[in-house]
């Protein structure tokens, strides 16, 4: 199952250079196609795993500080 779903991400993440959403720029680029995945199937943020929902938590906390 979860072979399946990574698979389904992979195929679905934006291409190298494509823009993200402001909010997402500064992740890590498969954790922003996850990110936005979640978002397109209305799952957000309960599909996220802990390490995702961390690593935006931090993105927010770094962009706050400037």
């Amino acid at each position: 199952m979860l072979g399946k779903r990574l698979a389904r991400l992979e195929a679905n993440r934006p291409a190298p250079g494509a823009s993200l959403p402001p909010d997402l720029v500064g992740l890590p680029r498969d954790v922003a196609a996850r990110v936005m995945q979640a978002k397109a199937d209305g799952t957000f943020p309960r599909s996220l795993c802990d390490a995702d929902l961390e690593a935006m938590v931090a993105l927010a906390d770094e962009q706050g500080a400037t």
